[in-house]
């Protein structure tokens, strides 16, 4: 019996130290975060402010500085792409004929819609790193995961962090700032790098 006891203690422990083994540490993760630059998600967007309440699927391209999201079913009124860089970019919503460009991605959501809607950071932020652009404050799990960063007055939590390759990557986003709250729910990563 007591042989029986120290099996099943022995297997556990040699699983739980298996499992904290593939995990990265912090450094270790910031720095594959910083590399991954070409990647693809397919998720639900929820977004609320005092005056709206809306959700779509999103379907999120990001390679380098360049952007490409595709949102169906906000507005009301189907599908809307955003897309872009750090130079530039353009909105196309279902009614309009051509889209609407700006400089900045920001500039073209508050124009058109009148959100704050951070796109360049937010391609960091996706990811569970900072954007580089600033300071922030940052707290961590115990395996390096970033669980909550505080950023150009948003506040961001993360969780139901999975693997894709050899990168851990969060599921759920969720964002705080100046009246809004966007939610971010992953169905899928598909990595390129």
């Amino acid at each position: 019996m007591f042989a029986r006891y120290r099996f099943l203690f022995l297997t556990s422990l040699l699983l739980m130290l298996q499992a904290c083994s593939v995990l990265p540490s912090k450094e270790e993760q910031s720095s594959a975060l910083g590399q991954l630059q070409h990647w693809q998600i397919q998720g639900k967007l929820s977004v609320r402010n005092p005056k709206d309440n809306i959700t779509g699927y999103v379907t999120w391209e990001q390679v380098n500085d360049h952007f490409d999201m595709f949102i169906s079913g906000p507005f009301g009124r189907g599908a809307s792409r955003l897309q872009g860089d750090d130079h530039s970019a353009s909105l196309l919503l279902p009614d309009w004929s051509a889209p609407q460009t700006a400089d900045s991605p920001e500039t073209l959501m508050q124009e058109h819609l009148g959100w704050q809607f951070p796109v360049r950071d937010i391609r960091f932020w996706v990811k569970g790193q900072p954007s580089p652009a600033s300071k922030h404050e940052a707290t961590y799990d115990n395996y390096g995961l970033t669980q909550t960063l505080k950023q150009h007055g948003w506040e961001i939590s993360f969780s139901r962090y999975q693997k894709y390759g050899d990168q851990w990557l969060p599921g759920l986003i969720k964002m705080k700032g100046f009246d809004y709250q966007l939610t971010l729910a992953v169905n899928q990563w598909t990595l390129h790098d």
